[in-house]
C-alpha cells in the first residue's frame, strides 16, 4: 500500500481508514510528512477536530540526542528559503481526547547511550554536515527525494536498517504504538469511534500489518492529501 507519493503535483500523503468486520470502531491514519505547506497541516488539524480519539506521535520531555537528529528539518533557514514549516507541535490540540503512547525523553536518551560509541560519532558528525548542506542547496525537489527514501519519518538523512539507531527510532517505537492500538481495540471495538493515528509515514506500514494480522482491520479508504508542490 502506497502512503507517500512524490510525483508530478509534488509530495502526497494518504489518509487511510481501516476497518473490521462485526466491530463499528474504526482506524484512521494520518501519515505525517514533518515538513510542509501550512495549509496542510491546517486541512489536518480540521480534520482531526472530527475524531473521537487521537493516537499522536512524539517523545515527550527533552532529549539532546532527539533534537540532534531532527535539527536538519527544524532548520528555520531551510524553512524559511523552501517557503514550508515545520509540523506545528500543537497539531492536536483540537478539543479532542488525546493519547501518546511514544517514549519519553530520559528513555530515548538511555537507548541512544547504549548504541556504540562509533555509531554515535557518526551520528554527531553526519547530521551537522547534512544540515550545513540542506541549508545551502537543499530544493523542494531535492527534499522530496529524501522524505521518500525516508518514509516520511523524523530523520531528514538517511538512516539504513544496518544502524543501531534504526531499531529505538523507528522499531521500539512501532512496538509502543502497536501497543496501544491493541489497547483501544480490546477496550473500546464495540464502540462506535473513529481513531486518528497522527504518526510519522515511516511508522505505518508496520502498524497496519500489525491492524490487519492482529486484529482484522483492512483499509476501506484512502484519500490523498498535499504536503507541498514543487
Amino acid at each position: 500500500m502506497d502512503i507517500i507519493d512524490v510525483g508530478g503535483m509534488g509530495v502526497r500523503t494518504a489518509v487511510v481508514q481501516l476497518r473490521r468486520k462485526g466491530t463499528p470502531c474504526r482506524f484512521t491514519i494520518y501519515p505525517m510528512i514533518h515538513v510542509g505547506e501550512p495549509s496542510f497541516y491546517r486541512t489536518v488539524r480540521t480534520r482531526l477536530a472530527r475524531h473521537d480519539l487521537i493516537v499522536q506521535e512524539g517523545i515527550s520531555g527533552p532529549t539532546r540526542a532527539g533534537e540532534l537528529l531532527t535539527s536538519v528539518y527544524r532548520s528555520e533557514t531551510l524553512q524559511l528559503r523552501l517557503g514550508l514549516q515545520v509540523q506545528p507541535g500543537d497539531l492536536c490540540d483540537v478539543g479532542v481526547p488525546v493519547v501518546r503512547p511514544d517514549m519519553t525523553g530520559p528513555e530515548f536518551e538511555e537507548r541512544w547511550r547504549g548504541i556504540g560509541l562509533p555509531e554515535r560519532a557518526f551520528w554527531y558528525a553526519t547530521v551537522p554536515a547534512f544540515g550545513l548542506y540542506t541549508r545551502l542547496f537543499m530544493s523542494r525537489e531535492m527534499l522530496a527525494r529524501e522524505l521518500f527514501t525516508l518514509g516520511g519519518d523524523t530523520l531528514a538523512i538517511e538512516e539504513p536498517s544496518g544502524f543501531a539507531l534504526h531499531e529505538i527510532v523507528l522499531d521500539q517505537r512501532d512496538a509502543l504504538l502497536c501497543a496501544e492500538v491493541t489497547r483501544i481495540h480490546t477496550e473500546r471495538c464495540e464502540e462506535d469511534i473513529d481513531v486518528a493515528v497522527v504518526y510519522g509515514a515511516g511508522h505505518v506500514a508496520p502498524l497496519v500489518a500489525h491492524l490487519r494480522a492482529r486484529h482484522g482491520y483492512v483499509p476501506r479508504d484512502a484519500e490523498w492529501l498535499l504536503v507541498f508542490d514543487f
